[in-house]
């Protein structure tokens, strides 16, 4: 969030050491490597989300992770050493729009809403779209993330919010934290990205987190 991820870095790589047994571990350091264009061991991170057979309350995380590093690979001119990584699962997939959702406590349930400019909202319930919009499973453990994927965007606005249901916590907690990334054009050069952190308190409490808004031709 700071644009520092030279110094998240080492936090991250503790934080791996710390719960190497939870997905979101390798996946924050591969972005923080990515972002700080250290691109072979963002590959290396992030393959090992795809990889490692992940407890179920995980669910769709590996695939999450699939698309970020495809889409590293496809848009990086360094020359990679790719021999770990299945030639099976080596495929760009580029998106229109994309969100991805993840928050900071465990054992909490927080579930991401968008409505396209159809009035037609893709969520657990309903993870299809008729405009080919597709939502990852629900994550109702903690963390994330969860993700929209959407490969051909119609012209309109297409909102974004987040529910947050409560958590299952032994342990007073404190508010929980998520973090969205809004992303148009993943996968291509063309790729612009914002992400949104907000706090949410309140069980049962929906948040506005953003909006995109895409042009007609």
């Amino acid at each position: 969030q700071a644009k520092q991820p030279r110094l998240a870095i080492p936090i991250f790589e503790q934080v791996r050491v710390l719960a190497p047994d939870e997905p979101q571990s390798h996946r924050d350091l591969g972005l923080a490597y990515a972002d700080n264009k250290q691109w072979q061991q963002a590959v290396d991170a992030l393959y090992e989300v795809v990889s490692h057979p992940w407890h179920g309350r995980f669910p769709d995380v590996e695939l999450i992770a699939l698309a970020e590093l495809n889409a590293l690979i496809a848009n990086t001119q360094e020359k990679l050493d790719l021999s770990r990584v299945d030639k099976r699962l080596q495929k760009n997939l580029p998106l229109d729009l994309r969100v991805v959702l993840t928050w900071d406590a465990d054992n909490t349930d927080i579930d991401l809403w968008v409505m396209d400019p159809n009035g037609e909202k893709t969520y657990y319930g309903a993870p299809l779209s008729r405009q080919g919009g597709a939502m990852s499973r629900d994550f109702i453990g903690g963390y994330g993330p969860e993700a929209f994927a959407l490969k051909k965007a119609i012209p309109g606005k297409y909102l974004v919010q987040a529910q947050f249901y409560g958590h299952r916590q032994q342990v007073v907690a404190g508010a929980t934290t998520l973090q969205v990334k809004l992303s148009s054009g993943f996968g291509t050069p063309k790729l612009q990205e914002q992400t949104i952190t907000l706090r949410l308190k309140q069980q049962s409490e929906l948040v506005t987190v953003g909006e995109f808004e895409v042009k007609g031709q």
